[in-house]
């Protein structure tokens, strides 16, 4: 069993040590990941949700389902510059994508 202690040395109560194990699974966590971008190794961008998001403002400005193409293996890096293809019905439309910061915010547009 494990005893978490507040900074005083006293016993947290039960229902607050799991609060508390979670938060600290939440920091390692946290810590872990930031660890691991400081290898040197580039950050991949996740263009899976890009995707997704074209897809998802297809349908709700033009009310239209598109499938959605980006490359894989786009590093994140903020200005970076990528392209990627939108198919509806048939007729393909290329989107310029740029990414505006080094944490995954990108800006899309239909070219």
């Amino acid at each position: 069993m494990v005893h978490l202690l507040n900074r005083a040395g006293s016993a947290i109560p039960g229902r607050w040590q799991e609060r508390a194990l979670a938060g600290g699974a939440l920091v390692t966590a946290s810590l872990a990941l930031a660890a691991c971008g400081s290898s040197g190794a580039p950050t991949i961008l996740n263009t899976e949700k890009v995707e997704r998001s074209i897809e998802q403002s297809s349908l709700a400005q033009r009310g239209q389902r598109a499938q959605v193409s980006c490359p894989a293996g786009v590093n994140q890096k903020k200005g970076l510059a990528f392209s990627c293809t939108a198919v509806v019905k048939g007729v393909s439309t290329r989107f310029a994508v740029t990414q505006l910061d080094g944490a995954g915010r990108v800006h899309y547009v239909a070219r």
